[in-house]
């Protein structure tokens, strides 16, 4: 399964190791030699918790159109996230600042009550 933070795209393709290309709507050729056609997309850079480029890309009559992977295999389950080491080690020290440290400094002071 592919982590997507969203799964309501047309086609996904896959760039590279890193870049996964979310397009709104399906893409394709016009029908008339000389036309073009923009179709609007995300990069998700997955490797990077998941920033998001915008962008289009222009199909012409000669162009070839990317190749969709299967949309059964992209999920936005949390735990199919790549980052999620990450994401738990920052909650893990948030939490041990905003609460062990101020309850350590309150436990002193009131030691004696």
């Amino acid at each position: 399964m592919i982590y997507m933070p969203k799964s309501d795209y047309a086609c996904y393709v896959v760039i590279d190791k890193d870049t996964i290309r979310a397009y709104r709507t399906m893409p394709y050729r016009p029908s008339v030699n000389g036309q073009s056609v923009s179709i609007q997309y995300v990069d998700y850079y997955i490797n990077s918790h998941y920033l998001e480029k915008y962008g289009t890309q222009n199909y012409n009559y000669n162009s070839t159109l990317p190749t969709c992977i299967d949309k059964s295999l992209i999920t936005n389950e949390i735990y199919y996230r790549n980052d999620i080491d990450s994401i738990l080690i920052v909650f893990l020290i948030i939490l041990i600042v905003g609460f062990g440290i101020p309850f350590y400094l309150m436990k002193k002071m009131f030691k004696r009550l």
